[in-house]
């Protein structure tokens, strides 16, 4: 299929229908006696998916819908789709097919129709499980499980990646390479990297290591007690300092090449600052932990930033069955928190405060004990990973009060944003969604690319710069803005609907993917790699397909959120809240906001 670009496929539809506010009328048909039902389809999102969804209904029109005799209409708005689909999914002349973001999808799942067994569990199967997880709703439990209802399919996963400057880098003496770890000993022995050179071409001595920031001499490899970085050093003379865009950063080397990257410590960097990020889920879901609990699986939900228990990894070649869930966990899942306390299925799990531990569980009103995991973790079934508290506190010491403040205030942006801060070169490093690599290649044409995110690993000897060898890796992850296709309840063009909603699920999806944009399903991942008008492309892909729902998309609104969620942006990470304060104070009160969901 030819390839087309998006931008160019804007009809003067498109800008006549947004000027127009898009009336609609639920199930019309396009003309008398034409034999011809048309589907109103409704869409929000930033002009980049404003036009991949223009692209889309042109395409189904032309081939399936012309041959069904469904003519799909596309309602585009470019705001405020929010407030329309309130005013509108209530009605009784509302769209018959609805794009909805994750964030206020659960919001709205009253006026949309239950998919379950509706379609084909094989197109169901090759979605990403992580995408297709956050479409399954219990209005009644607020859980999201297999079983609960489906209101929705994935149609666009905007997921989020690193992107780096590599003139910055450059600038502050990094080399940047592009070697997959499979490809090491090749390049080592003289072959050429992703960019098409040899370590001759860049001028390394060294043998680089399986790393994604490699410094020949001085790595940095912080202390628990230790604040503001202090046994950091500038690079020595002759030191060889490498970044590789396909390997994953630990914590450890983000902050090493951020401070290489941040004026204030190293006078030589161009940049600002090296890194900015201002989500924490990377950090918290590679060990993990994540801000909130199903303590029962039936809904029972605590706020859990706080929690100090360990958390645990399934070994490679390993699986292990929750002794409280009866989950089967398979390798590389981490365990859930109620099946790290010790406690009996059918037991009650809940949560007290006490001022000093911040966080403590119970099980039927006894405090509780995490369970002996030793001989798991001897027989290497299980691997011992950072609580949820201490990868939060890593991110949070990114910036801020005791921190080493690689990472800018958020009022730095005030009047612009981080891409322009990112793409001006005051900034080396930012983690933010794909969609906004089109506006990065405009400012910055061949200056910057995408790696992965960072994750939780340390090295057997972590003090040895050349020594790649891991003793503990938590999973890769990350976060994404999904979009569901939901179909209008009240529609009555259903059947219709349906066949425009497989589409979309199928060819439409491998029509993004030969387009240039992102599929959400597995069977797409060579055309993606084909058509993708970026480097990196198996990055990306692998975002795709570990991105979870940011914590937004938990909860129908963003209530519990605010509670907590505020005073981090305005005080924590301004220095005006130190971190323990910040975690016991809001325990309670998110707690109360969470129990009022549950109906």
């Amino acid at each position: 299929m030819k390839q087309r670009a998006w931008k160019k496929m804007v009809s003067m539809g498109l800008a006549v229908v947004l000027l127009a506010g898009g009336l609609t009328a639920c199930g019309e048909s396009e003309s008398a006696g034409t034999g011809t039902v048309t589907v109103d389809f409704m869409y929000g999102g930033d002009i980049e998916l404003l036009e991949v969804y223009n692209s889309l209904i042109e395409e189904f029109n032309s081939t399936a819908g012309a041959e069904a005799k469904i003519r799909v209409k596309g309602i585009p708005k470019a705001d405020g789709m929010e407030a329309v689909l309130a005013q509108q999914l209530p009605s009784n002349s509302g769209p018959d097919v609805v794009s909805i973001c994750d964030e206020y999808f659960k919001k709205y799942t009253n006026y949309l129709e239950d998919m379950s067994g509706k379609i084909d569990q094989k197109v169901l199967d090759d979605f990403y499980p992580n995408t297709l997880r956050r479409y399954h709703y219990n209005i009644n439990t607020t859980t999201s499980n297999a079983d609960d209802p489906l209101y929705g399919v994935p149609s666009y996963n905007d997921t989020t990646i690193l992107y780096y400057n590599k003139t910055a880098l450059e600038k502050a003496g990094v080399i940047c390479i592009s070697v997959a770890e499979k490809d090491l000993d090749a390049f080592n022995a003289g072959g050429k990297d992703g960019n098409g050179k040899t370590k001759t071409d860049y001028g390394i001595v060294s043998d680089v290591p399986a790393k994604g920031f490699y410094r020949s001499l001085f790595p940095f490899v912080p202390e628990e007690d230790e604040t503001n970085g202090a046994s950091w050093m500038l690079p020595a003379e002759g030191e060889e300092l490498i970044f590789n865009d396909k390997i994953a950063m630990n914590w450890d080397e983000v902050e090493d090449i951020g401070l290489i990257c941040t004026q204030d410590r190293n006078p030589a960097s161009s940049s600002k600052y090296g890194y900015f990020t201002e989500f924490w889920f990377n950090y918290g879901w590679s060990v993990g932990g994540d801000c909130m609990e199903d303590l029962s699986g039936n809904g029972d939900w605590t706020y859990a930033l706080a929690g100090n228990l360990p958390n645990y990894i399934v070994g490679d070649g390993k699986t292990y069955k929750g002794e409280y869930s009866g989950i089967d966990y398979k390798a590389g899942d981490t365990l859930e928190i109620r099946d790290i306390v010790e406690a009996n299925a059918g037991d009650t799990i809940s949560y007290e405060t006490d001022g000093s531990t911040y966080f403590d569980y119970t099980v039927n009103g006894t405090k509780a004990n995490a369970r002996d995991f030793s001989q798991e973790i001897a027989d290497g079934t299980l691997t011992e990973l950072p609580s949820i508290r201490n990868a939060f506190s890593r991110f949070c010491y990114l910036a801020g009060e005791g921190g080493i403040n690689v990472c800018p205030y958020p009022d730095v942006f005030t009047g612009s944003s981080s891409v322009y801060y990112f793409t001006s070169g005051k900034l080396a490093f930012l983690v933010e969604q794909i969609s906004c690599a089109s506006s990065i290649q405009k400012m910055m044409k061949e200056e910057w690319g995408i790696a992965p995110l960072p994750v939780y690993k340390t090295y057997t000897e972590s003090t040895d710069p050349a020594c790649d060898t891991v003793a503990k890796q938590g999973k890769t992850a990350g976060h994404s803005l999904g979009y569901a296709i939901s179909i209008n309840v009240k529609s009555e063009v259903k059947d219709a609907a349906y066949t425009f909603v497989n589409w979309l699920s199928t060819e439409g999806q491998r029509f993004m993917a030969e387009n240039g944009s992102a599929s959400a399903r597995y069977s797409d991942r060579d055309a993606m790699k084909e058509h993708f008008p970026y480097s990196n492309a198996d990055t990306v892909i692998q975002s795709l397909e570990e991105a979870g729902a940011g914590d937004w998309w938990y909860m129908p609104d963003r209530t519990w959120i605010n509670t907590w969620a505020m005073p981090l942006n305005n005080q924590v990470r301004y220095g005006k809240m130190d971190l323990d304060t910040f975690l016991y104070s809001y325990i309670e009160e998110t707690n109360e906001r969470l129990r009022e969901y549950k109906q």
